[in-house]
């Protein structure tokens, strides 16, 4: 079973470094942005990027897609980093 998760962060590199360490982790399905210009996606072992320079109001906003098995250790992940959970 698969779970999904949103987050929120204020730093890029924030957002970055916790992207990389959940790809390490195996996350099914990982995708952000920054409400204009930043989109990456992460899908299985294919990345495809798409960045330009960030808006002056950073509010960066990242989706990850884990197994149920994995969840807590996403949330962990990306609070560790600094990412704000939503529902």
């Amino acid at each position: 079973m698969e779970k999904n998760l949103t987050a929120t962060f204020h730093n890029v590199d924030n957002l970055e470094q916790a992207a990389e360490q959940l790809k390490q982790q195996g996350v099914l399905y990982i995708q952000f942005n920054n409400h204009s210009s930043l989109l990456v996606e992460y899908q299985s072992e294919s990345m495809v990027q798409s960045m330009e320079h960030a808006a002056a109001s950073p509010s960066y906003e990242l989706r990850v897609c884990v197994q149920k098995s994995r969840y807590r250790q996403a949330e962990d992940t990306i609070t560790k980093f600094g990412g704000q959970l939503h529902e």
